[in-house]
């Protein structure tokens, strides 16, 4: 059953644009458990995901991201929820400067790396979301998202 979602899902991302409202990578770990890697829709939030690649391993690679506030954004992190049945696990990532030439007033493309971490994939969790966990931006300002929303959107997502 989780093989016929994972074809329908990657069926529906292959013949439409992909929606912010879900990121699709599904992949084989070893011993043939499937984890569907998403990134959370973050609706009223400043920054989301509209895109991105993860590798072989399950690590994102790189995401383009939508900047909704149009402020400029010095630094950003990104976080994910792991979910294995009834034990969710939340990391954050390194904060990450953006370089002064990269324009991140509206859409900007960002490169990561150990997202999620090696210690959550090796539990084999059934799905990973990964999202926009904390900015700064130009004026000073900073932004974190709502861990507990994106708790409850990722166990939805991932029903």
């Amino acid at each position: 059953m989780k093989k016929l979602l994972v074809f329908v899902i990657f069926l529906i991302a292959s013949t439409a644009r992909q929606s912010p409202a879900m990121g699709l990578h599904a992949s084989s770990q070893s011993g043939g458990d499937d984890i569907l890697m998403l990134f959370a829709p973050q609706a009223g939030d400043p920054v989301h995901i509209v895109q991105a690649s993860f590798g072989a391993d399950n690590v994102l690679l790189d995401a383009h991201l939508e900047n909704k506030s149009h402020n400029k954004i010095q630094v950003y992190r990104l976080g994910w929820v792991a979910v294995k049945k009834d034990d969710i696990r939340m990391g954050r990532g390194e904060l990450v400067t953006v370089p002064e030439k990269v324009d991140t007033t509206a859409e900007f493309d960002i490169s990561a790396s150990a997202v999620p971490s090696k210690e959550d994939l090796s539990r084999h969790p059934a799905g990973v979301v990964v999202y926009v966990a904390e900015l700064q931006f130009q004026d000073g300002t900073k932004w974190q998202a709502d861990v507990k929303k994106l708790k409850k959107e990722a166990i939805d997502m991932l029903k």
